[in-house]
This record gives C-alpha cells, structure tokens and sequence, in this order.
C-alpha cells in the first residue's frame, strides 16, 4: 500500500510539473508573438520606404507675368497732330477795317486787341500798316487783279518781309502774324479822319 501511495504521488508530481512547463511555454511564445510585431514596426518607421532618403523637390519659380502697370509707349512727339489743319487750309476770309488800335488776324475773324501781346497789325498815320508782336509785312510785286496764294506769300515774306509797308490803291499785302500764320490783304478803299482807317479783302491761311 506504500508504494502503492509513493507511485501515486510521482506520477501526480510529474504531471504537475509537466503542466507548468507547458504553461511557461505557452507564455514566452505569447510574449515573442508580441515583440515580433513591434519589433518590426519601429524597424520600419526608422527607415524610409524603399530604403533611400527622400529627395525633396527644387522650388519651383514662378512663371513671370506681364507688369500691368507699365505705361503704354508714348507717341512719337516728332509725329504732326493729325487733328491740326493743314499749312495753307484757310482759317478766315472777310472785309478788314484797319486802324490806329493792333488787330489779331489769328482770330476768326481778326479782333481788336489794342497793344496786347496778340496784336498784329494797325494803320500808322494815313496810309502806312505796321506790324506788331514780330509780325513781317511785305508788298506783293505783282498785280492785285494776279494776286499771290499761300505759297507765293510765304516766299516774299521769307525775301522782303519787314514790320512795316506804305500802301496806296493797288496794294496787296502779305503778312505772317505773331503766331506764324499768312495773310494776303488787298487793298479796298481808305477813309480819313481823326483815326484814318484802310479796309481790306483779307484772306489768312494756317501757317506751317
């Protein structure tokens, strides 16, 4: 019966001991399983995809655009005005009473302005016209039934042209005013008097 208890008990020991083994072996292959994982996860996040250092991309530069705000290319100041008249395009034509007081024949019509900076002409004494503000007068050569144009004005100016000219019954004038314009004044008839007045048929063209 001894033994029979003493059997007993070693068998019962060694079963205990065996199902201690295996508990312990369950437990360290439930913990490696654990690590395996993590293990693997912090290998990965310490090392890029593909095993390589990524490379970061140049700045990109910005396509340049056009400065809205510059000024368009301004106008040849050399070009003619093209809303100016033409040299010789005629500005006014009429009867003009000359006098004592400067008139403006770059007014239409020609306007008494008395001694001004915009006087042109006026009669000086009975029958001479004189000029004002470098205003050149000269007589035409020709007849006053051929009287001259806007070219052959221009030109006896430009040869004979003075600040003053006598004038009778047959006189043509031609005149260049202070601003640059032409007349051609022929003459009508003159009146004597406290102030001797001239009339003329007058004809200004715009000047070059």
């Amino acid at each position: 019966m001894a033994e029979d208890r003493t059997d007993e008990a070693g068998w019962f020991s060694r079963h205990h001991q065996a199902a201690w083994i295996a508990a312990g072996a369950t437990v360290v292959a439930a913990l490696v399983g654990a690590l395996v994982p993590l293990l693997a996860s912090s290998d990965d996040d310490d090392e890029p995809a593909g095993g390589t250092e990524p490379v970061a991309a140049p700045p990109s530069t910005p396509a340049s655009t056009p400065d809205l705000t510059s000024a368009p290319p301004s106008a040849d100041p050399t070009a003619p005005d093209p809303t100016s008249p033409a040299a010789g395009s005629e500005r006014w034509q009429g009867r003009l009473l000359l006098d004592s007081g400067p008139k403006d024949l770059d007014t239409a019509p020609p306007e008494g302005v008395g001694y001004s900076d915009d006087g042109d002409i006026f009669v000086l004494g009975t029958m001479h016209v004189g000029g004002w503000n470098d205003t050149l007068i000269s007589l035409w050569a020709g007849a006053p039934a051929d009287p001259p144009g806007y070219e052959e004005c221009a030109s006896t100016i430009d040869a004979e042209g003075t600040d003053g000219q006598d004038v009778d019954e047959d006189s043509v004038l031609c005149v260049r005013t202070s601003d640059g314009n032409l007349a051609r004044l022929t003459f009508l008839e003159s009146q004597a008097g406290s102030d001797h007045t001239i009339t003329f048929d007058a004809v200004v063209w715009e000047g070059d």
